[in-house]
């Protein structure tokens, strides 16, 4: 909530900017090491249109004020001041456009510690354009179909995106990776995070310490890495024509379509084993509820290699997806 305590007005209180350019050769640019940044799709032909929010909250109760200490002019003079250090910078050329905001943690409301700057910004692109996001550390949100490239660099903050038409390459050092569909090319990283995906229709790749990787469909090749992490993978028709599925001290769980052509390999150290519930395997090598197991299901059909250490491996039959 916007605070209007005292004789500040709100208009010291809140700025917002708009600036739109010509969709660029290359890439548009987002460099916000504060702020929560919202990615919306325009309609074909239109330009690049960047949207920036900055309000003075009050992140706590106010402390007590010596009298005399905040009087109304010195902090008008030290609104405007902070405002204009936080100022975004717009530049354009003919291969990229960009816009870039301060790091606001920067800022110090010396009259006043309890006030913070919170920073929203919303960023439309037509169809087809390429977006990097960068250094953002309050989140990314793309609440409906992108379409184009997207790449994602976030800090602190999690990445949520509902279906990228196109490349999608996310990480986040502490936070979440979910997104519902991709159908180009997925690289999702969380470095101590959840990373969930739903369809992946191109080749895919993710990895995350410390937290778990859950992805319910993948089409094109996949890779999945984990350190101290659980791995849940469904698997259903059509198959990638290679999976490799690991982790370290992390059980891993393979959801299998009962009526699925495929080959699995799986094995464990240290103690876990690999276990079967719900389908029938023909077994190559070792076998349910031992350390390894090398069997065709359904036939055999494209192998599902699966490694883990310190934890279990399970591989349960469902119902088909497509009913």
């Amino acid at each position: 909530m916007l605070i209007t305590a005292g004789s500040v007005r709100a208009e010291l209180l809140e700025r917002n900017y708009r600036k739109s350019f010509p969709l660029p050769a290359e890439t548009v640019v987002v460099d916000v090491v504060r702020g929560m940044v919202e990615v919306v799709t325009g309609a074909p032909g239109s330009e690049v249109v960047f949207e920036v929010n900055q309000q003075v909250q009050r992140g706590t109760k106010p402390a007590a004020t010596a009298p005399g200490a905040d009087e109304p002019a010195s902090r008008r003079a030290g609104y405007e001041r902070v405002f204009g250090r936080m100022e975004p910078r717009f530049e354009a050329d003919a291969k990229k456009v960009r816009l870039t905001v301060s790091d606001s943690q920067a800022v110090v409301f010396d009259w006043d510690a309890t006030l913070r700057m919170v920073i929203t910004i919303k960023v439309t692109v037509p169809p087809g354009a390429s977006l990097e996001i960068k250094n953002v550390s309050a989140g990314v949100s793309v609440p409906a179909t992108f379409t184009g490239n997207l790449k994602v660099e976030s800090g602190t903050g999690s990445v949520f995106a509902q279906r990228i038409e196109g490349d999608f390459l996310a990480r986040t050092d502490s936070g979440s990776v979910t997104v519902t569909e991709v159908t180009g090319r997925a690289e999702l990283r969380s470095d101590s995070g959840m990373v969930l995906a739903g369809r992946l229709s191109g080749p895919a790749s993710l990895r995350t310490s410390n937290g778990s990787v859950e992805v319910q469909h993948a089409r094109g090749d996949l890779k999945v890495r984990g350190d101290d992490a659980e791995i849940i993978v469904g698997l259903s028709s059509p198959l990638p024509k290679s999976a490799d599925v690991r982790t370290s001290a992390g059980a891993i769980t393979l959801n299998v379509d009962d009526n699925l052509p495929v080959t699995i390999d799986a094995a464990t150290q240290l103690l876990g084993t690999v276990r079967v519930r719900g389908l029938e395997p023909v077994v190559h090598e070792g076998g349910p509820d031992r350390s390894t197991l090398a069997a065709d299901f359904s036939g055999g059909g494209p192998l599902v290699k699966v490694r883990t250490s310190g934890a279990s491996v399970a591989i349960i039959g469902r119902d088909p997806l497509d009913g």
